[in-house]
């Protein structure tokens, strides 16, 4: 089954790496090699291979020298991911009554591949929440919110 809006060449570890210049972005033009190394915890030489890869998918502009920017396409990614994985997260916390750190390590691992229609439905189910558990904005999906 397709997976709607999702951009099925990402791998998961493509996925942290796109998440990370996100988290870091905010209030700032760029983000360096070296600040997104030292936040994965990996050396530069292996940022700037990822930061490569999503480079060539069209998910980041790269500036030689000065560090790299999301594209408009790793915008809308990041913020699908993101929606997914708080959605996620705050309808298994909600309604399955688990725990929200299981909750938000189960998110982790199926945000990339949920589809946006199975989103929406738990959105409308939750009610069309704003925040997630963690008091975390969740961004509007292109058909719900």
């Amino acid at each position: 089954m397709p997976k709607s809006g999702a951009s099925k060449s990402l791998t998961g570890k493509e996925v942290e790496y796109l998440k990370t210049v996100f988290k870091l972005l905010p209030g700032r033009d760029i983000v360096g090699s070296l600040e997104v190394a030292d936040a994965m915890g990996v050396s530069c030489a292996t940022a700037s291979e990822y930061l490569e890869r999503l480079e060539e998918k069209g998910m980041l502009k790269r500036y030689r020298w000065r560090g790299v920017v999301l594209s408009k396409k790793g915008l809308e990614e990041v913020n699908r991911i993101i929606r997914n994985h708080r959605i996620f997260e705050t309808y298994v916390y909600r309604f399955l009554s688990v725990s929200l750190e299981d909750a938000c390590e189960c998110a982790s691992m199926v945000e990339q591949h949920l589809s946006e229609k199975v989103v929406n439905s738990m959105c409308s189910a939750l009610g069309h929440p704003r925040t997630c558990p963690h008091k975390n904005h969740i961004p509007g999906g292109r058909s719900c919110c």
